[in-house]
């Protein structure tokens, strides 16, 4: 005769039962610690489900850990016998019975085999229940739709330690509504990682125990840091049953998979005065991995060689390649007959340390344009437009500075340019520039200005190789590679460089190589420095420099 045992819906504080036997299983499992002390383990939480749907949730405080530590594993069903009960009265509860158990050192562990039990246990909470709300809820939650646009990955500083996002919105089927969800730290990775390993046409998300918030107005939710569980295009029921309702509904052809702002709810002094990591360029381009920070500097040139826009899908923004009489979207792995002309202009920035490439897309870049990509395209092309060069409304860019919030994204450590830096953000406003300067204590340097021209003769080879990247940004969107010009190479451009012995000089363009074994060396005296020049090459370029050096010394 089978043992009899206790449902989850009866486990009350009341004094009928004194030992309390259910059968169950452990939906999920984590640890968790209140002590500073080393001396204490992390207390063990788990979440039981029994074989009606009941949810309960369980603790083995620290002094019991070692008992029972290496007898619970989450998935498997067991028979626990002789477990206290208490008020479920925690500060997010991933379940809402009244009640909560705890082990103590007389309970017993034993593993059953029952697949009457699910293995999830999912309890889902209609979107419309959750953007209902006016507060903060305590309770978790089961959400479930599918992903109709996604952020950016952000990275900021809080209290001395990095923190990473992604925010994501998920969308239900009947109602059509779309609720926020935020990612953070290792689920925002896990579920970056998916999308880049596992393209697909749609995603379909599950998150299990996802806490309910309010930021400013608006309620979304967000995963916990140990409760939460996340599933994307898994193959459990609930997945594939939402997506075979998905397929079936009027609203597949109308779900768009479309680029979030990742600063929806930052206004620009939060941003760039409180949010964000400050690097000069000098310092951005000696990162080694991805990662978001704001810098300052000023735009002195467009860099007209590449394309300032790109044909783009009208699904997920990537750059589409042209395959016959179609286009072709790798990402989305489909062929479609028309596309969206979208920014993507690279501007020189340059501040008091360094100058770097900077890649524009489309969102800043109208902003500050005030014209869209396609309006700029049509009229650009009516006006007979050399399809070599950018339009003139481009160049209002030129010589004013900006507040950017920059991606650096590494490439290929072994290449002449690891990285791509790409703007998130844009911010030109005269006030919180200068907040930016004052806090930072940036000032502007006057070699930039008074020497501009005497730049421009050795910046140009470097710039060369500096800029042979390849665009691939995490808003999803790719351009095509830039290339050095026709017949340069790294190698045959070595013996025409131009090269800076000042240190400040040399900086700024770039970092070049020293060698005083030059055949021609020049001086610029002023009020201020000394720049002294080497170059490599014939009579000719050191003709031309010399002339260069006097022009700037009267």
């Amino acid at each position: 005769m089978a043992s009899c045992y206790d449902l989850i819906c009866n486990v009350n504080g009341g004094s009928e039962h004194k030992i309390w036997r259910i059968k169950v299983r452990v939906i999920r499992l984590w640890r968790s610690s209140y002590f500073k002390d080393n001396n204490n383990k992390p207390m063990i939480e788990l979440v039981v489900l029994d074989e009606q749907g009941g949810r309960i949730q369980c603790t083995v405080k620290s002094i019991h850990v070692y008992l029972f530590e290496n007898s619970i594993n989450e998935g498997n069903v067991y028979m626990l016998e002789n477990l206290s009960v208490a008020l479920n009265s925690g500060k997010y509860k991933p379940t809402m019975h009244e009640f909560r158990m705890f082990f103590k050192r007389e309970t017993r562990v034993t593993l059953v085999e029952d697949s009457s039990i699910p293995l999830y246990g999912f309890s889902f909470v209609l979107f419309v229940e959750i953007l209902n709300e006016t507060k903060d809820d305590r309770r978790l939650v089961d959400v479930l739709g599918v992903v109709t646009g996604k952020g950016n990955l952000i990275e900021f500083n809080k209290e001395g330690k990095p923190c990473n996002y992604v925010v994501i919105e998920l969308e239900n089927i009947e109602g059509g509504l779309k609720l926020r969800c935020t990612l953070w730290e290792d689920y925002a990775f896990m579920f970056l990682k998916h999308l880049e390993d596992h393209p697909s046409e749609s995603y379909v998300v599950v998150l299990q125990f996802a806490k309910m918030k309010n930021f400013k107005g608006s309620v979304g939710v967000s995963n916990t840091t140990y409760n939460s569980k996340l599933f994307i295009n898994a193959n459990i029921p609930e997945i594939e049953d939402f997506q075979m309702r998905l397929k079936s509904s009027d609203s597949q052809q109308g779900i768009q998979f479309s680029q979030l702002s990742d600063h929806a709810s930052l206004t620009l002094e939060e941003e760039f005065l409180e949010r964000g990591v400050y690097k000069s360029i000098a310092d951005l381009k000696e990162v080694t991995q991805n990662s978001v920070f704001v810098t300052i500097g000023t735009v002195k040139d467009i860099e007209s060689e590449y394309n300032w826009c790109y044909r783009a899908c009208k699904k997920c923004s990537l750059g589409l390649k042209l395959d016959g009489s179609m286009f072709y979207c790798k990402k989305c792995v489909a062929h479609y007959s028309t596309f969206v002309t979208r920014y993507s202009i690279q501007l020189r920035v340059v501040d008091e340390t360094d100058s770097a490439s900077f890649i524009l897309f489309d969102k800043e870049a109208s902003n500050f344009l005030k014209i869209r990509a396609y309006e700029l395209r049509t009229s650009y092309i009516a006006k007979g437009g050399d399809k070599n060069r950018h339009p003139e409304e481009i160049d209002s860019f030129k010589d004013k500075k900006f507040l950017f919030k920059v991606q650096v994204k590494i490439q290929d450590m072994e290449s002449i340019v690891p990285y791509v830096i790409s703007i998130s953000r844009l911010c030109f406003e005269d006030n919180i520039i200068a907040s930016f300067e004052k806090k930072y204590q940036i000032e502007e340097v006057a070699l930039i200005q008074d020497n501009s021209e005497l730049l421009s003769q050795f910046t140009e080879s470097s710039d060369l190789l500096k800029d042979n990247l390849s665009v691939s940004c995490d808003n999803g969107v790719d351009t095509p590679s830039p290339l050095l010009p026709t017949g340069k190479t790294a190698s045959n451009m070595d013996s025409s460089v131009i090269k800076v012995l000042d240190v400040d000089l040399a900086e700024y363009c770039g970092n070049a190589s020293f060698d005083t074994s030059s055949k021609c060396k020049g001086e610029m005296h002023s009020e201020q420095t000394i720049v002294r020049v080497a170059v490599h090459g014939d009579e000719q370029s050191a003709k031309k420099l010399r002339k260069v050096i006097k022009e700037e010394k009267n």
